[in-house]
């Protein structure tokens, strides 16, 4: 099972050490989301992150460090790619509609779908379709591949890839666990 891992917002203590050993262990690629963090913030995240690992890591935010750093870049449902950036970048983009699917992926390489499941670190934010909705519209052709987001656990992770998914986001059920990589390796058994 292909799985993407997605940054906590705020800082996280060792952060950059966190994200060699996840990618260590087999995590196909991590995501720095932190809105509120600054330029500089997240450049020095990077700095902190071994260069042979930045081909696995994409931005979601200050895309213009991809001028020095040879890093993916993600964008929010409806923003615009910025060709000028990706000069062979991975590129993603996040939707959170079904009616998208055929429309907003023909300029990236693959897309996140959220929310699949109940979120755990958003309060009462859920999938706006059905079940039966979501299968029908991951059973046609996709420009390109859809990986899950929203609620991603060891048990609802192979329900996730029965609809469709290439492959599935981890966020809550990574970052509020005592030990990521622990929880990591157990959803990777678990979720097989």
């Amino acid at each position: 099972m292909r799985v993407i891992a997605v940054s906590p917002e705020s800082k996280y203590a060792n952060e950059a050490d966190m994200i060699v050993r996840l990618l260590q262990a087999g995590l196909m690629r991590y995501h720095v989301r932190k809105p509120s963090w600054t330029l500089a913030d997240c450049a020095a995240l990077l700095d902190a992150v071994p260069s042979e690992w930045h081909a696995r890591i994409s931005l979601h935010q200050h895309h213009v460090l991809a001028e020095s750093y040879a890093v993916g870049l993600h964008y929010k449902d409806g923003m615009a790619v910025e060709h000028a950036l990706l000069g062979g970048r991975i590129c993603s983009r996040s939707l959170h509609c079904l009616d998208n699917l055929d429309t907003r992926l023909n300029q990236v390489d693959y897309a996140f779908l959220s929310p699949v499941f109940q979120s755990i670190t958003k309060h009462a934010y859920g999938p706006s379709w059905t079940e039966a909705d979501l299968a029908a519209a991951l059973s046609g052709a996709c420009a390109a591949k859809l990986y899950a987001l929203g609620g991603i656990t060891a048990a609802n992770a192979a329900r996730a890839m029965a609809y469709g998914f290439e492959g599935v986001v981890v966020h809550g059920s990574l970052w509020q666990a005592a030990d990521p990589l622990e929880a990591f390796a157990r959803f990777r058994k678990e979720a097989a």
